[in-house]
């Protein structure tokens, strides 16, 4: 699967922003965590690698900030090249009850390939919001048993609103693994984004919990 580059994308061989002094100041600790193929976007790589991770909340919530690497096969490979085409993403990703979820995601329409919707829509469907500038930004697919009223509850006209106003992309991901708990991914494309983007992703994981698990 191939993934389109964008500006907003640090190249992985060169120097990044370190983000140790921000998880330290934000009561996040380094952690071993290794976050792949806990949520849809961190199972789309043949290859991904957890870069670094720090524990700490999330309003409340216990939660894990990564840089996180999916890798996909390229073009290179057929010249004795390595063959694989990295993305990084920024991610915080919640430990929450998502029983009543199962699975949805929200993620931009942009990206060159959907073979994760198409996976996903033999047992799910898309989900279309009242707002037409979300629906043609961003894909969003859910499971069947959500109901209409729970769909509606969450994605408000508010909060399509608060979402297409965000630059760059804020992906979400929400997963049911049964006993094993749930997780909530929010995230956006780069690393080494800097302290003002981590400060800023930290707001929109907590805006985003707050739509889909209200207190």
């Amino acid at each position: 699967m191939a993934w389109t580059q964008s500006s907003s994308i640090a190249p992985m061989d060169e120097p990044r922003p370190d983000i140790d002094a921000w998880a330290e100041a934000h009561g996040f600790t380094p952690s071993t965590d290794q976050i792949g193929g806990t949520t849809q976007l961190l199972d789309l790589g043949m290859i991904d690698t957890t870069d670094a991770a720090y524990r700490g909340e999330v309003d409340g919530h216990e939660a894990v900030l990564a840089e996180f690497s999916l890798g996909s096969p390229d073009w290179s490979e057929a010249f004795g090249g390595w063959g694989v085409d990295s993305t990084g993403f920024t991610v915080f990703l919640l430990f929450v009850d998502a029983a009543r979820w199962e699975r949805i995601t929200v993620h931009p329409s942009r990206f060159s390939d959907h073979e994760w919707a198409r996976r996903l829509l033999h047992s799910e469907r898309r989900v279309h919001t009242t707002s037409a500038q979300m629906d043609e930004r961003y894909r969003i697919v859910g499971s069947r048993h959500i109901s209409a009223e729970q769909l509606a509850a969450a994605f408000t006209p508010e909060l399509t609103a608060w979402w297409v106003a965000q630059e760059p992309d804020v992906l979400l991901d929400i997963e049911d693994h049964g006993e094993e708990g749930g997780f909530l991914t929010v995230a956006r494309m780069g690393m080494g984004i800097g302290d003002d983007a981590l400060t800023t992703l930290q707001g929109q994981a907590a805006r985003l919990l707050a739509a889909f698990f209200p207190a």
